[in-house]
């Protein structure tokens, strides 16, 4: 439901935040559009310029993605403005109830003080002067005389100074209320047109499908990916093998010299504690819904059998992805037919992975707790429509098990 102007200014809430720190902010939104124009027009030109035809569908995917993860961006400015504009607009609510407050009590000072000169009119300022009975009682009567009348310049000055301070932070309310309107309107049009890219880019798999050499062509390449995945996944283990290693070697190494320095025995091997991450999995994802469980799928189409190393799960664009467990993230990046994906490294002897992300949040090696989000639902890489691909690897082999065979926690 839209709200109007006058909806709007029934409202009241404060924030901190001060209209020109605000107003810098939104102007630095400004130029982040701007720069995503200009890499949106860069992604255009190399469409124009590339003998599209002749390019292969997953480069054709991976154009039409980055073109798509741009908007994207475009889209989060938009909604950053207007998240913005409305802790401004919130602000000025603020101001503006305590301004009509002050306005309100300052003309019922002005017009009681009318209410009074209407009432006493018969008494002028030269009769209470012309009364004085000596030259020092007609300087009282005067100092008393100017007083009133400052007095009175004072009451109307207040008003007149409240009235304007209300109108100017009305005239401020309505011209961001405009702007937050122009915002709103501009991002369900271009959210709108992303659907409708996103929708386009899909259906280029789709159409590969049909096409058994170009799908062989795009199975060898996701062959490849799935190749350097488990490579990644062993050369990490390993490099966390060594790490904790060295991290024991060193803790015996101190345990033995506080141990020499206080006469007792050297450690044995029971000093040595296992290293475990102490908990396990939650559900990744919103909804449990799996458009694709793991294993193998016989394709008839091409009359063979194609293993799915995760699952499918049909959640919805841009919804959260969680981390299954705490960990280190060993990949965040675009990889192949998944494209954008996470992969997290939990030290435990399992890896998760997570693709086909319309935006990550996580860098690699960063450490992670379990349900922080580390991207959001889209339909990047090798994918005819949003889903999460879910993978649980054994760290050591890299070999993929089927994640519907571990129980998560609620």
């Amino acid at each position: 439901m839209v709200m109007s102007f006058a909806d709007f200014l029934g409202g009241n809430r404060a924030y901190a935040s001060t209209s020109e720190s605000i107003q810098t902010e939104i102007d630095d939104l400004n130029a982040q559009k701007s720069e995503i124009q200009r890499r949106m027009d860069e992604i255009q030109a190399e469409i124009d310029s590339l003998d599209y035809e002749k390019v292969n569908t997953l480069e054709k995917k991976l154009i039409l993605d980055k073109k798509n993860l741009a908007a994207q961006e475009e889209l989060d400015v938009i909604q950053e403005q207007i998240d913005i504009i409305d802790s401004l607009l919130s602000n000025i609510q603020s101001d503006l109830a305590e301004a009509r407050g002050k306005e309100e009590y300052q003309r019922e000072l002005w017009l009681t003080r009318v209410r009074e000169m209407e009432e006493n009119s018969n008494i002028s300022y030269l009769d209470v002067l012309f009364r004085a009975t000596s030259f020092s009682d007609f300087l009282t009567r005067l100092d008393l005389v100017n007083e009133v009348m400052d007095y009175d310049e004072r009451l109307e000055a207040d008003y007149i100074a409240a009235r304007e301070n209300v109108e100017a932070l009305e005239a401020q309310a309505e011209e961001m209320y405009a702007k937050n309107t122009v915002n709103r309107q501009e991002l369900e049009t271009k959210k709108t047109q992303l659907e409708t890219d996103i929708a386009s880019a899909c259906l280029l798999i789709e159409q590969m499908e049909s096409n058994i050499d170009e799908y062989n062509e795009v199975m060898e390449q996701e062959e490849r990916t799935q190749a350097e995945v488990s490579a990644l996944i062993i050369e990490k283990e390993k490099e966390l093998a060594n790490a904790r290693a060295a991290e024991e070697a060193a803790r015996l190494a101190a345990l033995a010299a506080q141990r020499s320095q206080g006469g007792n025995s050297a450690p044995t091997a029971s000093d040595a504690t296992a290293s475990s991450s102490g908990s396990w999995m939650i559900w990744p994802s919103y909804t449990k819904y799996l458009t694709s469980k793991f294993g193998p799928r016989y394709l008839s189409l091409y009359g063979y059998t194609r293993s799915h190393n995760g699952v499918d799960i049909g959640a919805s664009y841009g919804s959260n992805i969680w981390a299954a467990s705490g960990g280190t993230v060993i990949l965040a990046g675009w990889n192949g037919g998944y494209g954008n994906c996470v992969m997290i490294n939990h030290g435990n002897g399992y890896t998760t992975l997570y693709g086909h992300m319309s935006k990550i949040t996580v860098s690699q090696g960063e450490t992670v707790s379990q349900g922080q989000i580390v991207g959001y639902v889209g339909s990047t890489g090798n994918s005819t429509g949003p889903h999460l691909h879910f993978e649980v690897r054994a760290s050591a082999t890299a070999a993929p098990m089927d994640p519907m065979s571990f129980q998560y926690l609620t």
